[in-house]
């Protein structure tokens, strides 16, 4: 018999299921949005399909195929109804493509594992094992899906309650939803001890009373005007925008948020956040030096931060985590380090080699030596001269490499860098020891000076004649590493130490410009700078470059 009241209801319900999703998803660009259309245009389906059932007009028997049908399609709501919630409220994982998959997957396993149980009991399919272990599966997964559910409930109620993040109207309505969505499983459950085709009829209402309130909540209020961000979106939102990385982490120290400044600084990936800790991510020690900078690895190479730590709590008081706050100041401590630096030039250097020009200088124009003697004053001041020619050339260098508004980022080959160097050396005994082609993309005249200035220092400091120099240029995970190794007495631990702290004082200084030239630009290209001790005499300073080419630095080297 057909009844077309039914088939009306049906019809109508599928429309009205289709325009309101429509509707909706014009709107994708606000969170949630496409879920939400899906999950609608699921539940109509599953009502136009009850409806049509019981109107005899089309060909759909009511019994154990529409009791799998409900089920599937009870999992798939549940898990859209989460992932609505996910997007929408912004509160929980970010919803990758990749995680959208596992929810499909998770779906598609409960439908599979309830049809291989149905078979079993209805006795249609003889499963043998695999239809004992159905029984435990399906309830697994269908407690799964059903905490799943009300979890979409929970968080809806927090972020209404306490955070204030939605409009009471439009929670209400999601709420109503959630319940009837989480609740369906009970309904076909118990709705089977009705008597006759009852219990479709518990289920059609329950389902239009849920596809009711999502209609509501997508026409009668502003759900998608207003969104979730008046609290938490909106506080997420003000977090991307600062400049400066901000990380948030709970009590143990596990990653909760982080601001898009964070992502391309250090390299985090949202998605990930909660399987890591800060010091996964970040090597910023458990408790930051308050107001002194420290040397962080970011995507641009090693760079100095100052890090603000900040307690989150409760209305109560209670410590919930904290926030850190990385304030970059490698400008700002390399500018330091410059007026240091040339203030000792022209208070030390300059004015202790004048001082001696004009005292060799004025013996010879009073014509107090004898021409041999005269000539020999003459080589002294040309040695100082040349000298401050080459102190000049050096601060010189040190200019363009620091206010250059950008390093170049070019293929850079090492070991070629390398032997033009050692081509260039005439007056010196130089190795070069290469394991294999190592290329980077860096700035190649900023490498060009650093290995330049420490083969200068190198031949300077060599204690036998002809000087002995060894350049070795490895590979490294991250980029590529030089080491210039001498057999003269070694850097003074003094220089090493002034280096280390970043800064000169009258008291303690080094004695040239040379090695600073060589640590400002491997700061300014991202790399470390370190020494070594060689035995039994001499020392090895290393640098380690980063390779801008690859993964791991992509960020930028602006300095």
């Amino acid at each position: 018999m057909i009844h077309l009241d039914w088939a009306t209801l049906g019809a109508v319900v599928l429309g009205a299921g289709v325009l309101v999703a429509s509707r909706t998803a014009q709107r994708h660009e606000r969170p949630g949005v496409i879920p939400f259309a899906l999950l609608v245009i699921l539940l109509a389906g599953l009502s136009a399909v009850i409806a049509l059932g019981r109107s005899g007009l089309v060909l759909i028997q009511l019994g154990a195929g529409k009791d799998l049908l409900l089920i599937g399609g009870y999992g798939f709501a549940s898990l859209l109804w989460v992932g609505f919630v996910f997007e929408y409220t912004g509160r929980g994982p970010v919803l990758t493509p990749r995680r959208w998959g596992g929810i499909v997957f998770l779906g598609g396993l409960l439908v599979a594992s309830t049809t291989v149980t149905w078979g079993q009991q209805t006795g249609r399919f003889e499963f043998a094992l695999l239809g004992q272990l159905s029984y435990l599966t399906t309830f697994v997964l269908q407690v799964a899906v059903f905490s799943f559910g009300l979890l979409g409930v929970v968080l809806i109620g927090r972020s209404t309650i306490t955070y204030d993040d939605l409009a009471r109207g439009s929670a209400a309505s999601l709420v109503v939803a959630g319940i009837g969505i989480t609740l369906l499983p009970l309904s076909i459950r118990y709705g089977r001890q009705l008597p006759g085709t009852s219990m479709y009829s518990v289920v059609l209402w329950q389902l239009l009373a849920v596809a009711g309130a999502l209609a509501w909540t997508a026409i009668g209020t502003d759900a998608f005007e207003r969104g979730a961000g008046a609290g938490h979106l909106a506080r997420e939102t003000a977090l991307d925008a600062m400049s400066v990385p901000v990380v948030v982490v709970d009590r143990a120290d596990r990653l909760l948020d982080v601001n898009r400044a964070a992502v391309e600084t250090f390299s985090v990936d949202r998605t990930q956040l909660r399987d890591e800790s800060l010091t996964d991510v970040i090597d910023v020690p458990e408790e930051p030096p308050g107001g002194q900078a420290i040397s962080l690895r970011t995507t641009a190479g090693r760079r100095e931060f100052i890090v603000e730590q900040s307690e989150i709590t409760d209305t109560d008081g209670e410590t919930l985590g904290r926030a850190y706050r990385f304030r970059d100041v490698t400008e700002r401590e390399t500018s330091e380090q410059r007026i240091q630096v040339l203030n000792r030039v022209v208070r030390h250097n300059l004015r202790n080699d004048l001082d001696a020009i004009r005292g060799f200088a004025e013996p010879i124009r009073n014509d107090a030596f004898p021409a041999d003697e005269a000539t020999q004053y003459y080589g002294r001041i040309e040695t100082i001269a040349t000298g401050l020619v080459d102190l000049a050339n050096a601060v010189a260098r040190s200019e363009r490499i620091l206010t250059e508004p950008r390093l170049e980022r070019e293929r850079c080959d090492l070991v070629e860098i390398a032997e033009r160097a050692v081509d260039r050396s005439s007056d010196a005994d130089i190795t070069l020891e290469a394991s294999a082609d190592v290329e980077i993309r860096s700035d190649p005249d900023a490498v060009r000076i650093v290995l330049a200035e420490l083969i200068d220092n190198a031949v300077t400091h060599a204690s036998q004649e002809p000087q002995s120099v060894t350049i070795r240029v490895d590979p490294t995970t991250a980029g590529g590493r030089i080491e210039v190794r001498d057999d003269g007495p070694g850097i003074p631990s003094e220089e090493r130490a002034v280096l280390v702290d970043g800064e000169e004082t009258p008291i303690k200084h080094g004695s040239g410009i040379g090695l600073w030239l060589v640590y400002w630009t491997v700061t300014r290209l991202g790399g470390e700078l370190s020494f070594e001790e060689r035995e039994p005499h001499g020392s090895i300073v290393v640098v380690d470059f980063p390779d801008f080419g690859s993964a791991s630095t992509h960020g930028s080297t602006d300095a």
